[in-house]
């Protein structure tokens, strides 16, 4: 069943009006949430409607070429090891 903005709209209208009556808050606070709930179904029915781009592809990054560096020799060294003293 397809239902037409104009009919939602006059739904939502019919809730204002009840609300501007209702004698308590708690009431109050029922239409609005119904109001709420008619306006997300509205919006989500028009960004369905939507047409999707077209997703973008990501391509892997360029990895530059790194030079191959020999180690700093030193003579104080005693190996090639961090912890050598």
């Amino acid at each position: 069943m397809d239902i037409s903005s104009r009919q939602m709209l006059d739904k939502i209208e019919e809730l204002v009006l009840k609300a501007k009556q209702a004698n308590s808050e708690d009431k109050v606070q029922g239409y609005v949430m119904a109001i709420k709930s008619l306006c997300e179904v509205m919006v989500d029915e028009k960004a369905s409607n939507i047409s999707i781009q077209k997703p973008i592809t990501l391509t892997q990054p360029v990895m530059s070429a790194i030079p191959n560096v020999e180690p700093v020799k030193m003579d104080e060294a005693n190996g090639e090891s961090l912890f050598d003293f």
